[in-house]
This record gives C-alpha cells, sequence and structure tokens, in this order.
C-alpha cells in the first residue's frame, strides 16, 4: 500500500494564538492598550475627561489597528504606504544641466601651471622621452 504524505496548502495563514487572533494581532492590541493604561497611570494632573478620551482613543486605535483589514492588508501598513506617498516625490525629470567652461587665467608668477599630461611615477626611472617620441619603442 503506497504512503499518503499531507503537504501544507495553507502556508500564506497566519497561526491563531488567543480569540482567534495572530500573533501581531495580539501585540497591537497588548501595545496599544499598554500605552493607554500609561496614559491614564502617569497623568493624574489631568481632568478626568481628556484622560479618559486619550486612554479610550488608545485603546480604540489599538482595536482598529488589530481588528481592521482593508483590501487584506493590515491597517499600520496602509498608513505607512499613504505617508510613504505623501514624502517621496512622485515626477521625476532628467535634466541636463549644462557644465560651465573651466577656464583659469595662469597666474603671474607661472607656478601654477601643471603638465596636462602628467607621466606616472614609476615612468621617472625610465627614459624621460614619451613612448611615441622614440618611434614606438619602451
Amino acid at each position: 500500500m503506497p504512503r499518503v504524505y499531507e503537504l501544507p496548502t495553507h502556508l500564506q495563514v497566519e497561526d491563531t494564538l488567543l480569540f482567534g487572533l495572530t500573533v501581531r494581532q495580539l501585540l497591537r492590541l497588548v501595545v496599544c492598550a499598554s500605552l493607554a493604561y500609561g496614559l491614564w497611570d502617569q497623568t493624574p494632573w489631568l481632568p478626568a475627561p481628556p484622560r479618559i478620551a486619550l486612554a479610550a482613543g488608545l485603546a480604540l486605535l489599538g482595536l482598529l489597528l488589530a481588528l481592521l483589514q482593508p483590501g487584506g492588508r493590515p491597517l499600520d501598513q496602509w498608513l505607512l504606504a499613504a505617508l510613504l506617498f505623501a514624502l517621496l516625490p512622485r515626477l521625476r525629470l532628467w535634466r541636463r544641466v549644462p557644465e560651465e567652461p573651466r577656464t583659469r587665467r595662469p597666474d603671474a608668477s607661472g607656478q601654477d601651471w601643471a603638465e596636462l599630461a602628467p607621466e606616472p611615477g614609476w615612468l621617472a626611472d625610465q627614459d624621460r622621452t614619451p613612448v611615441a617620441a622614440r618611434g614606438g619603442q619602451p
């Protein structure tokens, strides 16, 4: 009898941990809930209504980030795409900038002139005449 092997066909599906939520969803919920609690705990000097509103807003943000997935993508990926769209340039043009001619007047002393075709250092030990002047012979 031939052996039957089970092949995994759900490789693009994340595993669920708790209440049908994935690890990423739970992490987003925990981070925003801890931020909401930290805001509630660290701002006792703030009056109660704005404090409650800010903490509830952070908790609601966590719920939206964890549960809302328009187009099958998490909301934080959409927010990152919107931010990159707003910040990056949308149009690229190729412009050739004409170079200005590099003319330089010689100094009156003549000390700032350099050879147009400098010879390499390894040729300094050999004969100083250029190869072309010697008839192509080294």
